[in-house]
């Protein structure tokens, strides 16, 4: 009777203060932690048990695996009022040191516990009315998922002509992916939020500058930049047009960072600690998060443990589900790892993490299923561009069904520390290519809900990543040809299903000065061989060819239909000849 009227007086409280201060939520948690030592509103976060963490409070269950020893995490009902939170807690016997009720998650302290200890302690928790699933707070050791590389600089950097039907040079990965042409779509672009995953962004890099936050002053006093983690972010989105380095793939991008790494003198990941980021920057509103990380690299054998097949899939997967079941949406994009620690391809599977999440391990609750979860997951393996107009996957990466999309991951140039730049090598370098480009898709209609977005990007690809014959695989992995990342086809796929006015138009210039295509008041790049194909409103009128400089070299009529491509012939720069417009079809 009591808690009720608890209760009803906190809730009173809470209505009436949203009103004057939406930030006073964070008063009344911290009032509410402090006389009933659990908070009061549905989105609050206590993370700082983390800090306490010491290498001698893990104890390693194999080599690869451990747990916390006077933790255990718990997942509980959707919607449990504070009254029953109160009494549900109170027959837990420990003292609550950490939550994220965004995801109905609750870190418990108890006196140390062995391996025995910890999984009697599970099963006396998940038999309580109100608790979904227990689990000890596992440990790992996950590691950024980069391959060795040649060194850096095995390149000048120069800024060399664009060739997308040849990449090459240093930005040749950007060339495979056809940005320049997904960029020629800036107008229909939004500012999007990307939650990064990493181990530390430099904050003073000048291609991040103005383009970070974090989801609290404890995430931000705990990130320290890493090359990894410059490198990641600037493949997804360093600044355009400032004058020096690269260019990412999504520039009108906001950056919500988190650093999973350990602390200093940590050698085992706290796998909870990237649970709890991933939940902050979707509640902090990213929308793609990337996460080029992995456990593959940790292996000797192909084969997940128990713990990480069944406690780490359990918690990811009701973390997503009770992150979908209370209106966030999101796309969440991995690498799928760089082989075993011999650097030996697996199936992509072992790499752990969202890889690892299938049908038959996931579970939900507030009505999603798992198609729900693993249609918002992208696994992406590494490829490279074979010299003769195509994609074969990388030697290092791994492979199988839990692959989702190739991108391209070797000697790929990028952010470095110190304001510099690198060359790096990995599936690492792959998932933000990924990242990049999904952002890009939800920036053009923010209406999209994540299974959309993965089903647009996975969907619209002109070439494969063809499976690496010339490699001999040491384990019995699954092979396949997989979907190669083009953002050029993934942004128009967007834009035709967001506007139905849209059509396709293509064709070829004759002529070698011939740079871009000016039609309707917007440029449109063309490719190295004069083909051009683009998508805008349904239309006829005049398009104006240019050069290099910019300057006007001839004009042809032009015709786009709504819902169809069209072929608009060849146009001859110098000629007379107009193209006569060919057949049309339906738009795919």
């Amino acid at each position: 009777m009591i808690t009720r009227i608890i209760s009803l007086l906190m809730s009173f409280v809470v209505s009436v203060s949203g009103m004057l201060f939406t930030s006073f939520n964070n008063i009344i948690d911290s009032v509410s932690e402090m006389i009933f030592g659990i908070p009061y509103t549905s989105e609050a976060v206590k993370s700082d048990f983390f800090e306490e963490i010491e290498e001698n409070d893990v104890v390693a269950v194999d080599k690869n695996n451990g747990f916390i020893k006077d933790l255990t995490a718990v997942f509980i009902e959707e919607n449990l009022s504070f009254a029953e939170k109160l009494a549900l807690f109170g027959k837990t016997g420990g003292v609550l040191v950490g939550w994220s009720t965004v995801t109905d998650l609750y870190v418990i302290r108890y006196p140390a516990m062995d391996y025995d200890a910890v999984n009697k302690k599970c099963e006396e928790l998940a038999k309580l009315d109100g608790i979904v699933f227990a689990m000890p707070v596992t440990t790992n050791k996950s590691t950024p998922d980069t391959a060795p590389d040649d060194p850096f600089d095995k390149y000048d950097f120069t800024y060399p002509e664009w060739d997308e039907l040849n990449p090459c040079g240093s930005n040749w990965w950007l060339e495979a992916i056809q940005a320049r042409q997904a960029w020629d779509y800036s107008d229909y672009f939004n500012t999007v939020n990307i939650g990064i995953i990493e181990s530390g962004i430099e904050v003073e890099h000048p291609e991040f500058e103005g383009k970070i936050s974090f989801p609290s002053a404890r995430h931000a006093k705990r990130n320290y930049g890493d090359f990894h983690g410059c490198h990641v972010a600037g493949i997804i989105g360093a600044r355009h047009n400032n004058g020096t380095g690269i260019a990412g793939i999504c520039d009108d991008s906001h950056f919500i960072c988190v650093d999973w790494s350990p602390d200093l003198l940590q050698f085992w990941n706290t796998e909870l600690a990237i649970f709890f980021g991933f939940a902050d920057v979707v509640k902090a509103g990213a929308k793609v998060v990337n996460f080029s990380l992995g456990i593959s690299g940790s292996k000797t054998n192909d084969g997940n443990s128990l713990w990480e097949e069944y406690f780490s899939t359990a918690a990811l997967s009701l973390m997503m589900s009770s992150l979908l079941s209370k209106g966030y949406d999101f796309v969440a994009v991995q690498s799928a790892g760089n082989g075993d620690y011999y650097g030996e391809p697996m199936n992509a599977n072992y790499n752990g993490h969202f890889a690892s999440l299938r049908k038959g391990n996931i579970l939900t609750y507030g009505g999603l299923t798992a198609e729900d979860l693993l249609d918002r997951i992208i696994v992406v393996a590494s490829a490279k561009y074979d010299g003769y107009n195509g994609y074969v996957q990388s030697d290092f990466t791994n492979v199988g069904g839990a692959v989702s999309i190739a991108a391209p991951g070797e000697e790929i140039y990028s952010c470095s520390t110190n304001g510099e730049y690198e060359y790096l090598s990995g599936t690492s370098m792959a998932a933000p290519m990924v990242t990049g480009v999904a952002s890009l898709v939800w920036s053009v209609n923010p209406g999209f809900t994540g299974a959309e977005v993965k089903e647009i990007v996975c969907g619209s690809a002109n070439d494969v990543a063809i499976i690496n014959r010339s490699h001999e695989y040491a384990y019995d992995v699954e092979l396949m040809d997989y979907p190669m990342l083009n953002a050029k086809l993934a942004v128009e796929k967007a834009i035709m299903l967001t506007d139905s006015d849209f059509g396709t138009v293509s064709g070829k210039i004759i002529g070698e000065k011939a740079s871009e295509i000016i039609f309707n008041e917007k440029t449109y790049t063309l490719f190295s061989d004069g083909t051009y194909s683009f998508v805008a409103p349904e239309s006829d009128g005049i398009a104006i060819v240019v050069d290099e400089t910019g300057n006007e070299i001839g004009s042809f009529l032009l015709t786009v239909e709504a819902g169809k491509e069209t072929s608009a012939g060849e146009y001859a720069v110098g000629t007379d000849i107009v193209p006569e417009p060919e057949e049309t079809q339906p738009a795919a």
